[in-house]
Order: C-alpha cells, then sequence, then structure tokens
C-alpha cells in the first residue's frame, strides 16, 4: 500500500477524503472513516471491492491500481 500515492491521487481530484468515502458509500460499498485511515496504514488491507471502488471514484487505471495496492514486488 503506498499511502503517499493515495493521499495524492485524492489531492489531485480536487476531493478530501471525506468526500471519496462518502462516493465510495454511495456505490453500494461499505466504508467507513476508520477501515479508511486502518487501510491507509495498513493496519488492515483494503478489499477488493473497496479497491475497485476507490479506483472508480479516483479515475485510476490498472497501472495506478498497482502502484497504490500492491506496491510490493513479489519475486
Amino acid at each position: 500500500m503506498n499511502r503517499d500515492k493515495l493521499l495524492a491521487a485524492i489531492k489531485l481530484k480536487g476531493k478530501r477524503v471525506s468526500d471519496v468515502i462518502k462516493s465510495v458509500n454511495n456505490m453500494g460499498v461499505s466504508m467507513s472513516n476508520s477501515t479508511f485511515y486502518k487501510g491507509l496504514r495498513d493496519i488492515r488491507p483494503f478489499k477488493a471491492d473497496e479497491i475497485m471502488a476507490l479506483s472508480k471514484v479516483l479515475d485510476l487505471n490498472s497501472e495506478d491500481v498497482m502502484d497504490i495496492f500492491f506496491a510490493e514486488l513479489v519475486s
């Protein structure tokens, strides 16, 4: 999880974290502020449906999604 890239993507879209969470919830994916910030701090991973919703809300392409949510390289 690349916290800085996710926060940058939110800011580049001119949104606040609360706006993003609200939009995710409006898409039918339940996410609280606590859930978002736990994901941001790597306390719990974002679930697949949360990643999909965040990528739609932030208009992320597949490369951005990989860079943000799957930043660790696996060998």
